[in-house]
């Protein structure tokens, strides 16, 4: 069932990121799962899209949290336990991918976290300004 909210920047929604069969690809993430919307949100009312980072818990992961990934303690945006944001996993999916709202990102240190990864990843850099 898709969910029929407006989401905001900063939410934290559960997307069926399922592919269609045969078109899998690597280590694309799949599977319904929580996402934070990074997209503006003038884009968010008036399209019918959503740019979003997929989440993964890291309870029982063997790998460590990467220098572009950003940790999300538990309860910090309605995850409901430990969570991995990747940055290097964004996506824009139809917001008829929504299932449901958990929370929203409110502290403004993981939020800035969460930009900078993200402008790293896409090799954005700003000049100093004199």
């Amino acid at each position: 069932m898709t969910w029929p909210g407006v989401a905001s920047r900063w939410d934290l929604l559960t997307v069926d990121l399922h592919m269609r069969e045969g078109c899998e690809q690597g280590n694309e993430e799949r599977g319904v799962r929580a996402a934070l919307v990074v997209s503006n949100d003038g884009f968010n009312r008036y399209f019918p899209l959503l740019t979003v980072l997929p989440l993964t818990r890291s309870l029982g992961k063997r790998r460590p949290v990467y220098a572009f990934e950003v940790l999300l303690p538990a309860g910090a945006a309605g995850n409901p336990e430990e969570s991995i944001v990747m940055p290097q996993q964004v996506r824009t999916v139809a917001r008829a991918r929504v299932r449901a709202r958990l929370g929203s990102l409110a502290d403004p240190a993981l939020r800035q976290a969460v930009e900078e990864r993200i402008l790293d990843h896409l090799g954005v850099g700003f000049a100093d300004e004199e």
